[in-house]
């Protein structure tokens, strides 16, 4: 496997130097008077051939990825007169009169909840005072916690028979945070904490918990970027989506979009249709010009890779724009425009999609009040758009390795006598959750909790 490679501006500048499986090759430097644009790998044995585009300054860096999360709730608040019908809950119960409207039990309510992050050392605001104040959302998205009304969110039938409760549904948003800060993880705890200790806040299967991964510069990520990004994605999509629990009644997004991308995009069915027209050959040609040598690599050296996820890595390489990139990872569909790995942003197909910010966003993990949980799902988004970055990084090479193993063995054991394999359902979607985990680098006291919880809850 090739080894943890430096980007170009870590290196000296004597040269910068690719490594794969078979050769190493320097490029020349500045004063050698070589166009690096013009050169092209050959491999003897695989015929790899593309653009040699690592030779120039990376577009993007890990110093430029920022992230924001979006963390839904519900919050039940005690009528006055009436028994807390949750009397074990020793968090202080928020109250409310019946006479008092909905817009007044809001605006008390999210004024509480920004009290509450601004204890935890953070700036915040709610929509009601930027409604007031005639300002848009935008303004606050790099500098404050913003408190809303989550939409999606509503009391399960068992919760809205809890006498003496009214419930309200709450979004806390995150401004755009930087991923490399040191301080970025702890800052996020500290709301956390803040919010969980001094509200009844609540997450049922209505609830989820979205990550926004983009620049802080607020620019959209490379085209190159985002095609490493989406091929990791297309070809991870089980694994990460393992930590929906497959009993919930929101696990076919009944109540939220957050569909597989492997089923409803228009790039699943453009490679399905590829499939079908070649008859399930599984033949590739020689000399597909692909212009990043990690993903060419993968193509030449795994002649056992299903047609469909192939045709599907050659079919999103083609594209030549942002947002061709981004309606190729949608579905064409509206309910499924914003799958559950949300590239719409990109292809600008509706207003939601032109006025939001130029970020890709991770919207399969249900709403928790578990911290572990969101911390480490937090850690594992941004570790794969580290990976897409660094475009000579020697993980990315691995965990794409791994599963396109791993999809050639679950289609050869098809029809295999179940007693021979050892392991129960369950088993399998947590050892390869910790395998690309741990392929990927994402610390283990980060992502153990979460481990547990696919091993527990896929064990069908």
């Amino acid at each position: 496997m090739a080894p943890y490679i430096q980007e170009p501006d870590m290196l000296s500048s004597s040269g910068y130097w690719v490594v794969d499986r078979m050769m190493m090759i320097a490029i020349p430097n500045s004063s050698d008077h070589v166009d690096p644009q013009r050169l092209a790998i050959e491999s003897p044995k695989h015929v790899i051939k593309h653009s040699l585009t690592e030779a120039n300054p990376p577009l993007d860096t890990v110093h430029d990825l920022s992230f924001g999360v979006e963390l839904k709730f519900l919050l039940p608040l005690l009528v006055q007169g009436e028994e807390d019908p949750q009397p074990e809950d020793h968090r202080e119960v928020s109250m409310t009169q019946l006479k008092d409207s909905e817009a007044t039990r809001r605006e008390q309510i999210y004024e509480s909840i920004a009290k509450s992050i601004s204890q935890a050392g953070e700036k915040s605001t709610t929509i009601s005072r930027i409604t007031k104040d005639a300002s848009h959302e935008r303004a606050f998205w790099k500098s404050h916690w913003i408190v809303k009304k989550a939409n999606s969110a509503e009391p399960t039938p068992e919760q809205a028979n809890l006498e003496g409760y009214v419930w309200l549904s709450v979004e806390v948003s995150s401004p755009s945070l930087p991923a490399k800060d040191v301080e970025t993880k702890h800052r996020i705890e500290a709301v956390l904490r803040s919010l969980f200790s001094g509200h009844r806040l609540v997450a049922n299967y209505t609830c989820e918990v979205h990550v926004h991964i983009g620049r802080t510069d607020g620019q959209p990520f490379s085209l190159a970027t985002l095609k490493r990004l989406g091929t990791l994605l297309w070809m991870g999509e089980e694994q990460l989506r393992s930590i929906r629990n497959p009993r919930s009644p929101n696990y076919h997004n009944v109540y939220t979009w957050g569909f597989e991308t492997r089923k409803y995009s228009r790039l699943a069915s453009r490679a399905q249709e590829l499939v079908l027209q070649e008859h399930g050959s599984a033949t590739c040609q020689d000399g597909v010009l692909v212009e990043d040598w990690q993903v060419a690599e993968v193509l030449k050296t795994h002649p056992e890779m299903q047609t469909k996820d192939r045709k599907a890595i050659e079919e999103l390489w083609k594209v030549g724009s942002h947002m061709e990139l981004g309606r190729l990872l949608s579905g064409e569909k509206k309910p499924y425009r914003r799958l559950g790995f949300n590239f719409s942003a990109f292809g600008l197909e509706d207003e939601r999609a032109r006025n939001n910010p130029r970020t890709m966003e991770f919207r399969m993990m249900e709403g928790t009040t578990n911290i572990n949980y969101i911390l480490g799902w937090l850690s594992i988004c941004n570790t794969l758009a580290e990976v897409a970055v660094l475009r000579s990084d020697g993980r990315y090479l691995m965990v794409l390795d791994r599963l396109i193993r791993h999809q050639h063995a679950r289609s050869w054991s098809v029809g295999a006598r179940r007693e021979t394999n050892s392991e129960t359902q369950g088993q399998r979607c947590g050892r390869e959750f910790r395998e690309m985990m741990d392929d990927l680098g994402v610390p283990r006291d980060l992502y153990r909790d979460l481990e547990a919880k696919v091993t527990l809850e896929n064990d069908v």
